[in-house]
Parts: C-alpha cells; structure tokens; sequence
C-alpha cells in the first residue's frame, strides 16, 4: 500500500456554468512519487495542478493534504514548491538571493539560510553561479535556479508546470534526467505537468493521461505505454494502426469476446515475403534508421515500420506479419 500524502476528489469547475473543464475528477498523489499530469493542449492538466497549488478554486469537490481538507487554504499558506515555464525569477537579486527569498520570508537566521543554499545549489549544480544574476545566466541555468528555489524551504509538494518547454532539446533531456536525480536524492513528492511523452515516461512514477478534463487512466508509464485503457491514449502514446473487428478478421485475427477493435504499433508489424496476408506499398518515408510504408491491405491502410534491406519500392507487393503479443484489445 502506498501512503497518500493528497487526495483531489470528485473535482468539477466550469467556465459559465455548463462548461466543463474538469469533470468528477479523482487523483491520489502518494508520497515520495513523481506523478505526471499528460495529454494535449486544453485537456486541463495545468488547471488541475493550478487547483492543487490553491490558485484556482473548483466548483465542487475537495483537495486534501494528510487527510486536512485544504480547498480553501489561500496559495501562500499551502507550503508548496511552484516551478513554471517562465522561471520567474527577481531580475535584480542575485542568483543566491533568489535562493534564499523563502527562507528570508520564513525569518530562518542567516547562518541556516547560507548552509541551506549553498547545499541546494551543490545538488542542483549552480554553485558557481551564486554571484551572478538571473540575466547573465542560460535558460537551463535559469531553470536549475528556480528549482534550487523552490526546493530549498523543504515544501511537502513540488509542482512543475510544463517547467521544460522553454529549452532546447539536448538541454530538456539533460534537466529531466537532473529533475529525477534531485527528486529521488531528496524524496520529495512531485507532481509534474507535461504534454511531452517521452519527456512525461523517462521521469515519472506514475503517469495520468487526461482528456476533455477527465483522467482516461492512470498508472505506470510502462503499463500506459504497451496497455493503453481507451483510443485516445492509445494513439496519443503512438499507435497508428486501428482496426475494427471486422478488418481484423479479414486479416486472420480474432478479438475474444467483447472487445470491438485493435491497435498495433508500426513497428510491431514485420515485413515477410511469406506471409499470407499481402499488400501494395503506396507511400514509403524514409526515417534515417529505417523506412516508414503505408500499405493497402484491401479496404485498411497500414503504417509499418522497418529497417529491412532493400527497402519495398512504391507499388511493391508485400507481406505483412503481426506480432500477436503486441496487439492491444481495445472497447470503444
């Protein structure tokens, strides 16, 4: 059994009073885990973080923390660690400085503070930038300030919304992978908002995916991955191929009783001049590691991915073989 450190329950908030950005919304968030709020643009992940952090109050329903019920407690008396997208740093503190502000506002003495920030910029690896100020920093150093931040006064609760999105692409794979570190050095609890897959499953304990302000599922990365619960996940987690049951008998699959559709990736679909079931390539991409085809297998289209040498030419026949333990079972 996992320890619950906060509940949000039967959550509801409207926009004029009949539109539902989040609807009957349940989530526990256990203690020492990183948990991920996924999914696309306007599915309302950062409102849900936003209503954990007290910036914004729900309709109905309750957040609760070690079993208090803090709906109402105003955002500065929750004690929660907030890491935005935009830093939000004091331009005319130094880096130090802006470290030590919580702190300073908690009236800790002088000595604590220095201690306390000295070590949180050792572990979020900004030591040498203690003198500086945010302007003369890189953004990936400007990040690891606003961490080492709202780490420092030891919240109970970090949130992260979307914390990455502002960097490029080596240096986000290079903070996620510090954002981890730092999280399981220190065990704290995190709640981390993203509509970045990949970026969302390399760091998270738990992952729930939403949609149209519900949660569609919630559990491992691993098991969200190879198990989606509905269509949405699944081709939001990079399922191509969908088909009903009638397509898949026609393929020579049949699904047990009550689902009504499949879905397998395109690279779990092998290419074999063997096999039974045949089709035209009508589009191939070439992907740099491989080749990406779109294959007509009477009325279905197929994206399959391969690395097989030589490549199939457009208009080519080929066969196609699944590899049943990869095939998902979907109810719609």
């Amino acid at each position: 059994m996992h320890d619950i450190l906060g509940k949000l329950s039967d959550i509801n908030l409207t926009y004029d009073k009949k539109n539902y950005i989040l609807k009957n919304l349940n989530l526990e968030i256990y203690k020492g885990e990183l948990l991920s709020l996924l999914g696309p643009s306007g599915c309302g992940k950062t409102t849900t973080l936003r209503i954990i952090a007290g910036l914004i109050q729900p309709d109905s329903g309750t957040f609760t923390l070690e079993e208090k019920d803090i709906t109402d407690v105003p955002v500065h008396k929750r004690d929660f660690g907030l890491v935005f997208q935009s830093y939000a740093l004091f331009p005319h503190m130094s880096v130090y400085n802006n470290i030590a502000f919580g702190l300073k506002m908690k009236k800790i003495d002088s000595a604590t503070i220095d201690s306390k920030v000295k070590n949180m910029a050792e572990i979020c690896g900004i030591s040498e930038y203690l003198n500086r100020f945010p302007k003369q920093l890189s953004g990936g150093q400007r990040q690891r300030v606003a961490l080492a931040r709202a780490l420092v006064t030891e919240p109970k609760l970090l949130l992260l919304d979307e914390p990455l999105s502002n960097l490029d692409a080596q240096l986000r794979i290079q903070m996620r992978t510090s954002i981890k570190r730092i999280q399981q050095q220190l065990g704290i609890t995190m709640v981390f908002v993203t509509h970045d897959q990949e970026e969302c499953f390399s760091i998270s304990d738990r992952v729930a995916v939403m949609d149209k302000g519900i949660i569609v599922q919630c559990s491992t990365p691993e098991e969200i991955y190879n198990k989606p619960a509905s269509e949405m996940v699944a081709r939001f987690v990079g399922f191509k191929n969908f088909f009903t049951a009638d397509q898949a008998a026609q393929l020579g699959i049949t699904l047990p009783e009550g689902y009504k559709q499949i879905c397998i990736r395109p690279n779990d679909i092998e290419l074999s001049d063997d096999s039974s079931i045949k089709g035209t390539v009508e589009v191939r991409t070439y992907l740099g590691t491989g080749y990406q085809y779109e294959i007509h297998v009477g009325q279905a289209v197929m994206t399959v991915s391969s690395t097989k040498e030589p490549a199939y030419n457009v208009g080519q026949s080929a066969g196609l073989v699944f590899k049943s333990n990869k095939i998902v079972y979907l109810n719609r």
